[in-house]
C-alpha cells in the first residue's frame, strides 16, 4: 500500500456523471454486483432512487494525479424506508431532544441489505488512510449542508473496522445465510437435518407436487421477455399486501432494465398449475461468482408452501448443482431458521454530528447489540440439524 499525493474531492448528485470504468475498476467483490456502476445506474435511471423519493444521490468520489482512487456510494435522505436498519428509535429520540434527525447521510446499496459496502478504493492506496480522507470530507460536507449524521449499512468487516477508529459506532444486525460445503444432492441436505424437520420439508414439497405444481428455472438468456414485466406485477402484488409496512420501492422500468447488462446474473424461478402456460408464481434471484441472493417473489394466489418451493428449497436445489457455495436468502424472521438458514451478524456504522444525540448511542448501542446478539442466539438454537456427536 502506498500514500496517495493530493488528493481532490467531487460530489456527484447522479451516478451517470461517473465514468463506469473508473467506478468498476474500484468495484473488486467480484462476488457483490450491488455496488457496480450499472446496478446503481439502473436504481436512478429507472426512477426507483430519485429524490422524489426521499433518496437523493449525493456520491464522493476522490482523485489524485488523473485517475479515479476512490468512490462511495452515498444518499441524502429524508426517511428511514428500505433501508432495512430499522432507526426510527433514533430519529423519535433525536425528534425529544429537538435535534433534526433529517436529512441523514446514508452509504449502502439502496435496497439491498447485502453484506458489501465498503468505500471502493484503488488496489495501491492505503485503505486506512483513504478512508480517513473520505470519511473527512463526508463530515466537511455533512456539516456545511446541515447533515445530521451518517450511516454505512451492512458494511464489510475488514472496513468496518477502519471506520470504528474515526469515531463511527457500530450497531448489529441479524441476518440469515445458508452454506453449501459441498452436498450431492438436496436429499444429501435433508440427510443432515433432524427427523421431524427432514418430514415437514418433504410434506410441504409432496403437498405441491400433489396439486401438479411444477418448478422451472430459467437464467439470463433464457428468460423469456415478458417475465421481466410479468415479475414486476408479482413484487407490486405480493408488496401490496402490506400496507404501509410495503417494500414496493422499485418501479417497473427497473424490472424492465434487468433486461440488459445484468441479464446475465438473472435467475427467475417459475411455477405453473397443470395445463396453464402461465406462471402463477416466480421468484428473482441475483447470481453472481459462488453466491446465490433472494431477492424478489410474488404469486397470482395462495399456494400453500409455494413461497418456501421457490425462494428456499428450489434455490438450495440450483446451488447445489452449480456448486455455488452461499446463499444470501434476504431479510426475514423464524421460518428460515427452521429450514436450516443460520442467524449470522451484519453491520451499519453510524456517527451523529450532534454530540448529544451521539453521546446517547456511545451509551446505549452496547445494549443494542447485546440484545441482537441474544436474538442470533435464540434463532441458531432451533436449527433442525442434527446434533454433532
Amino acid at each position: 500500500m502506498t500514500a496517495i499525493p493530493a488528493l481532490t474531492a467531487k460530489w456527484h448528485d447522479r451516478i451517470a456523471d461517473i465514468d463506469p470504468q473508473d467506478w468498476n475498476m474500484l468495484c473488486r467483490e467480484r462476488d457483490v454486483p450491488f455496488l457496480r456502476w450499472e446496478w446503481l445506474h439502473l436504481l436512478e435511471e429507472s426512477g426507483s432512487v430519485v429524490p422524489q423519493c426521499g433518496w437523493r444521490p449525493c456520491h464522493l468520489t476522490m482523485h489524485s494525479q488523473g485517475r479515479m482512487v476512490g468512490a462511495a456510494a452515498l444518499y441524502l435522505k429524508s426517511h428511514s424506508d428500505g433501508e432495512f436498519v430499522f432507526d426510527q428509535a433514533w430519529a423519535q429520540l433525536a425528534s425529544s431532544m429537538g435535534v433534526r434527525y433529517y436529512p441523514k447521510l446514508v452509504g449502502m446499496s439502496p435496497f439491498s441489505p447485502v453484506t458489501a459496502y465498503r468505500f471502493l478504493m484503488a488496489e495501491d492506496a492505503n485503505q486506512s488512510r483513504l478512508s480517513t480522507a473520505m470519511s473527512l470530507e463526508i463530515e466537511q460536507f455533512s456539516l456545511e449542508h446541515g447533515v445530521s449524521g451518517c450511516g454505512f449499512h451492512f458494511v464489510t468487516t475488514a472496513w468496518g473496522q477502519i471506520l470504528e477508529t474515526l469515531g463511527y459506532k457500530v450497531w448489529l444486525h441479524q441476518g440469515f445465510v445458508w452454506l453449501n460445503p459441498g452436498f450431492a444432492s438436496f436429499d444429501d441436505y435433508l440427510s443432515g437435518l433432524k427427523a421431524t424437520q427432514r418430514r415437514n420439508v418433504r410434506r410441504e414439497r409432496k403437498h405441491l407436487a400433489g396439486q401438479g405444481i411444477t418448478t422451472k428455472f430459467f437464467l439470463g438468456e433464457e428468460i423469456p421477455e415478458q417475465y421481466f414485466e410479468l415479475m414486476y406485477e408479482f413484487y407490486a402484488r405480493h408488496n401490496d399486501r402490506f400496507g404501509q409496512w410495503s417494500c414496493k420501492f422499485l418501479t417497473p422500468e427497473f424490472f424492465q432494465g434487468l433486461r440488459g447488462t445484468f441479464r446475465q446474473n438473472v435467475l427467475i424461478i417459475a411455477a405453473f398449475e397443470p395445463g396453464d402456460e402461465q406462471p402463477v408464481a416466480m421468484s428473482l434471484l441475483i447470481t453472481a461468482g459462488d453466491r446465490l441472493y433472494g431477492r424478489y417473489w410474488g404469486t397470482r394466489k395462495e399456494v400453500e408452501f409455494l413461497h418456501f418451493e421457490l425462494c428456499y428449497y428450489r434455490p438450495m436445489e440450483w446451488m447445489i448443482e452449480q456448486g455455488l457455495r452461499l446463499f444470501d436468502p434476504g431479510m426475514g424472521g423464524v421460518h428460515k431458521a427452521l429450514r436450516g438458514f443460520v442467524s449470522a451478524p451484519n453491520y451499519s456504522l453510524h456517527k451523529f454530528f450532534d454530540p448529544r444525540l451521539h453521546g446517547v448511542m456511545e451509551v446505549y448501542i452496547p445494549e443494542y447489540n447485546r440484545m441482537e446478539m441474544q436474538d442470533i442466539v435464540a434463532l441458531n438454537s432451533i436449527l433442525p440439524y442434527k446434533s454433532r456427536k
